[in-house]
């Protein structure tokens, strides 16, 4: 196994990722020192079964191993950061996990006993004290988002707020590196519009957030990219204007057909004349393997739009151009439009523009 890479995010507060390239898995390390010297170590949502080399690996290098870890942290049930619960607690005798009641419901199924388990909901106010340093660190729920008994954590020290699966992203930004940037919203998004039950629910999240005092500079999420700065209301507040869920199912409903069928004509078109791009964005569409798709094909159509339709085409086309040369891309854009035109998809035609292809958009929109 390779060498572990570990990143300091905030103070005493760490971060390991694992390598997917779709959906990674962020997972989280905190040391908590007292004046005294005297510490209490913490893990987040320790990861799937497949992450134990490289979790017993972090702890080993920033704690001394696992024997040493005092806390686990579980925001929700999901296996891809509970799986590693029982391996730890056995090597970790004096630990304890923490999480709401309805995530030890289902947490039980593991055999796990209940004096090992420090339930959310009997803190006051949901804040906790670590007698042993004198820290204090607060619960905060985030129902629904995506789970009835989802909880995020405040770091009063360091003011990083991990967050779980909320705002916990598909991997969309180019590059190496951990933090986010604007390319990491359209990840947050296809993530949220598929996993999360409703606008109402995030909306709800997002404002128990704005109660935190002083304000987190850092959100921790699961899955995607550590959201820092101005970055962080930004994102948040772009909440307020997206709908998810339930919601597009009600919403879209009465345009996706008319959105899947002009797709379908422009993946008829590459069949028949560009057959080797045709198979090239099928293979990219289905994405084998991976967590999160955002299309549902049956013999090679598509049949199913897990977000907004606009979403949907944005995506699309974002494939094409990627298998794309560039003398294809012109030919291309003016069919896919012309398709969308056909079918009356409303669509910002800003959407498409680029440097020097302003001429198929005047073909489609200036007729």
């Amino acid at each position: 196994m390779s060498e572990v890479k570990i990143h300091e995010i905030g103070k005493e507060f760490f971060l390991v990722k694992s390598d997917e390239k779709d959906l990674h898995r962020n997972i989280y390390i905190k040391r908590f020192v007292g004046k005294d010297g005297k510490s209490v170590n913490m893990i987040f949502d320790p990861g799937a079964k497949i992450d134990i080399q490289m979790v017993t690996s972090a702890l080993k290098t920033l704690i001394g191993g696992v024997q040493n870890l005092d806390l686990i942290f579980l925001s929700h049930q999901d296996p891809d950061l509970t799986a590693n619960l029982s391996v730890l607690l056995s090597s970790a005798p004096k630990a304890r996990f923490v999480s709401s009641i309805d995530t030890w419901r289902l947490i039980v199924s593991y055999g796990i006993p209940e004096n090992r388990f420090y339930a959310i909901e009997n803190f006051k106010n949901k804040v906790m004290r670590i007698a042993k340093t004198g820290h204090r660190v607060q619960f905060v729920p985030a129902h629904f988002c995506h789970f009835r008994g989802a909880m995020m954590f405040y770091d009063f020290e360091s003011r990083i707020l991990f967050t779980g699966d909320f705002l916990g992203g598909v991997d969309s930004r180019k590059g190496s590196g951990i933090y986010a940037t604007e390319e990491s919203w359209e990840g947050i998004s296809i993530f949220h519009q598929i996993y999360m039950p409703s606008k109402d629910a995030i909306v709800e999240t997002v404002n128990k957030i704005s109660l935190l005092n002083p304000l987190p500079e850092i959100i921790a999420p699961q899955h995607g990219d550590v959201i820092r700065g101005g970055l962080v209301v930004e994102f948040l507040t772009r909440f307020f204007d997206m709908d998810a869920g339930i919601d597009l199912i009600k919403k879209e409903e009465p345009g996706k057909d008319l959105s899947l069928t002009a797709l379908n004509s422009f993946m008829d078109y590459l069949n028949k004349n560009k057959p080797e791009v045709h198979k090239k964005l099928l293979i990219k569409l289905k994405k084998a393997g991976t967590f999160t798709t955002i299309f549902v094909l049956a013999n090679n159509s598509l049949v199913d739009i897990k977000v907004s339709t606009k979403t949907a085409i944005v995506s699309i086309w974002e494939l094409v151009k990627s298998i794309s040369s560039p003398e294809e891309i012109h030919d291309f854009k003016v069919t896919l439009l012309t398709d969308l035109d056909k079918y009356n998809i409303p669509l910002d035609p800003e959407v498409f523009e680029e440097v020097g292809e302003e001429k198929a958009l005047e073909e489609i929109f200036d007729k």
